[in-house]
């Protein structure tokens, strides 16, 4: 149980221990939004090493798969295939869109309850007030990558080796949020969790979370600049 324990949370010590590396020696070089996107550049090849070698090692079930090869219907290879790719595209876009919708529905309700008034959002200032093309590479492309390579394609694969689906969605879902270190950030961080989670758990394909995480990024940056 020890070395599963080890193996289960080993990634996500990894990218605090880089996370807090980079911005002690960066000190008031770098703000906030470079200090993370270094972080998460720094962490990405170990988390795709680690990611690989746990897709060497077994199958992750696609409940969603068709395997194109087959013609019980009379279609043709070439007819499943086109039909395949373009269920695959406006997935991909549904799930982009529905990370943005997410994220501006659900900072409305933040909003409504008034929930920034007895909690500090300052993290989350802090990382929305870099410049944009920072913020861009930082919230929008490498932060999501790199945290859905920790979280989903390591952390939870790996729970899901002794534990059941609803109790890895739960408990890496939580360490999800408590891992975001602000009562703001974690309120937002666990419901994000559980819906990236069971996109993962449900289609078996690593793509779908990672673009509903980057939506709900870059829309958070839009109306951060917009505004």
């Amino acid at each position: 149980m020890g070395n599963w324990f080890i193996r289960v949370t080993g990634p996500v010590f990894l990218h605090f221990f880089v996370t807090e590396l980079v911005a002690a020696l960066s000190g008031s070089v770098l703000d906030s939004s470079s200090r993370v996107l270094l972080s998460s550049v720094l962490v990405l090849p170990a988390a795709l090493y680690m990611y690989r070698n746990d897709e060497k090692k077994r199958k992750w079930p696609c409940r969603d798969r068709n395997d194109s090869r087959r013609k019980t219907d009379g279609t043709t290879v070439e007819e499943k295939a086109g039909d395949l790719n373009i269920r695959c595209i406006l997935n991909c876009v549904l799930c982009f869109a529905a990370g943005g919708l997410l994220n501006l529905e659900w900072s409305g309700l933040l909003t409504f309850f008034k929930i920034q008034q007895h909690f500090s959002n300052a993290a989350q200032e802090a990382l929305l007030s870099g410049r944009l093309l920072i913020q861009i590479f930082s919230m929008g492309v490498f932060v999501p990558l790199t945290e859905e390579l920790i979280f989903r394609g390591l952390l939870y694969r790996r729970m899901r080796e002794l534990l059941s689906a609803g109790q890895s969605v739960i408990l890496s879902s939580l360490l999800f949020a408590v891992y975001h270190g602000n009562v703001i950030q974690m309120v937002f961080a666990f419901p994000m969790a559980v819906t990236l989670t069971l996109l993962y758990e449900k289609s078996g394909k690593f793509r779908y979370p990672l673009l509903f995480h980057m939506g709900c990024n870059l829309t958070a940056v839009a109306v951060n600049w917009l505004l």
